[in-house]
């Protein structure tokens, strides 16, 4: 005699997806989206960038046999237009720096092919260039330029390979030399906020070399680096006589930063969390700065000490930022690349995180087997990053247990076995996902802590996504037939 298993379809599903969603309530400094890269007139590396208002920006750089200087006079629109401007024949060389105390007044430094100082001038936002006396004609490679007026600037740079220089002119025309504290490290940027007050950075690979003048650049008073500051420090920023901050290379596997809030006095060291050199800083007032380096690296502070990164439309090295107000700023770098955001600019910015779950998930009615069986089904959600904070983001999921009436499944019954992303509409970037699978969705009679079931890394997951994840029920052998149902509570939450 042969006797028949019995055969009972059950349905297996969940009644409800709550959706927790933890939204970031950010500042409205954090609505910064970077995209790019603009259309630019170069593919030759551009060293320096000045935006004298939220319309005009000029960005200098070229080789020591083709210097180059470009243009726009619409900086803050979608896709602003550039266009090359010409210098002198007479100033062939590398433009390493410019600073423009408005949109006429701008001042230009770098070096020839032989190592002789190289300053050009316009009056007229570039319609002609001039070059302008070097106060020696030696060896010497001028890497920074500040003009706190359109007649008073200081630049420095250093004898090639060795001491550093400091000139100065008061009257936009006249340079003079200024004698340097005795240092063997070269000098690479300068930042005066008056036109008497200034500050001047550089170094070397086993110190940070930090100067001050308050009297137009007449003389300097060197300051003491934070400890653990020694390497070089590349750019400075100021943005009032007693507030700076300046960034270096790498220290100690991380970006080099350091920052001032009472003249110099005391500096202290900061940030980025990256293990890249950083070559630029701008800020916008004494909490919101900008800084960018290798690998399109830009990262931001809102507060003054703590720095995270942005989302970078680039890989390329970024050199020099300009962001003096928060409407609208420029970023420059290798093989000539231009980044920007402003009014104009699409992207990932209206200053939230959020998402929409579904409001039921369910699997297909299975047939019991007297065997584990595994059943899938796709959950579909789409969260959104708005913020421009570039912190990434994480999904997590939790659940109570599976229940049909005095019959439950395992507490390790339901899990997520894979995900995908595609983008959203206005997406700025894909999600880069850290998560392995498959990861069991915890359960409980009251729902436990979540499971990451995915995220998106720091700098990754701008916009919006549409993210796919196969989730999975393992219907044990010794199942009882019955409809179970579970509540499952999804979170989006900052941060990877």
């Amino acid at each position: 005699m042969v006797t028949r298993r019995q055969v009972t379809a059950v349905k297996i599903l969940v009644a409800a997806v709550v959706g927790a969603c933890a939204l970031i309530a950010a500042p409205a400094a954090l609505a910064i989206t970077w995209a790019g890269p603009e259309t630019s007139p170069t593919t030759s590396d551009l060293y320096g960038v000045s935006c004298p208002d939220t319309s005009h920006c000029f960005a200098v750089g070229g080789s020591t046999s083709a210097g180059k200087i470009i243009h726009t006079a619409n900086a803050a629109t979608t896709s602003p237009t550039w266009s090359a401007q010409t210098p002198p024949s007479n100033a062939t060389g590398q433009y390493n720096a410019i600073s423009c105390a408005d949109d006429n007044d701008c001042v230009v430094v770098g070096n020839t092919s032989s190592g002789a100082p190289l300053i050009v001038a316009t009056s007229n936002g570039g319609s002609s260039w001039s070059k302008q006396t070097a106060p020696s004609s030696a060896t010497v490679a001028l890497q920074g330029v500040s003009c706190a007026s359109s007649t008073h600037c200081v630049a420095v740079g250093n004898v090639v390979g060795s001491s550093p220089v400091i000139i100065a002119t008061s009257n936009g025309s006249t340079w003079t030399a200024h004698t340097a504290p005795a240092t063997n490290s070269p000098l690479n940027d300068v930042n005066c906020p008056s036109t008497t007050v200034c500050y001047a950075v550089g170094g070397n690979s086993s110190v940070a070399t930090l100067l001050t003048t308050i009297n137009g650049g007449s003389s300097w008073t060197p300051q003491t680096a934070p400890s653990g500051d020694n390497q070089a420090l590349n750019s400075i920023t100021c943005t009032s006589t007693t507030v700076c901050f300046a960034v270096g290379n790498a220290v100690s596997g991380t970006g080099e930063i350091v920052a001032t809030t009472n003249g110099g006095t005391n500096w202290s060291y900061q940030s980025d969390g990256s293990q890249l050199s950083l070559y630029g800083v701008s800020c916008w007032d004494a909490t919101d700065c900008v800084t960018v380096g290798a690998s399109g690296r830009i990262a931001w502070t809102t507060n003054g000490t703590g720095w995270s990164w942005l989302n970078s439309p680039t890989s390329n090295t970024l050199y020099s930022i300009d962001v003096s107000n928060q409407t609208a700023g420029t970023a420059v770098g290798a093989s000539g690349i231009i980044l920007g955001y402003g009014s104009g600019t699409s992207g990932c910015n209206s200053g939230g995180l959020s998402f929409t779950p579904p409001s039921t998930l369910s699997w297909p009615s299975t047939t019991l087997t007297g065997r584990d069986q595994s059943i899938t089904t796709p959950l579909s959600l789409s969260p959104s990053d708005e913020t421009g904070s570039g912190a990434g983001w994480n999904l997590t999921a939790t659940s109570t247990t599976f229940t049909s009436g005095t019959h439950t499944l395992p507490t390790t019954a339901a899990s997520i076995t894979a995900a995908s992303a595609t983008a959203g509409t206005g997406n700025c970037s894909l999600p880069s996902n850290q998560i392995s699978y498959p990861v069991t969705v915890p359960a409980g009679t009251t729902a436990p802590m979540g499971a990451k079931v995915f995220d998106a890394a720091g700098g990754s997951g701008a916009g919006p996504v549409n993210v796919s994840l196969t989730a999975a029920l393992n219907v044990p052998g010794n199942a009882r037939s019955g409809t179970y149902t579970s509540t499952w509570t999804l979170t989006l939450s900052s941060g990877p």
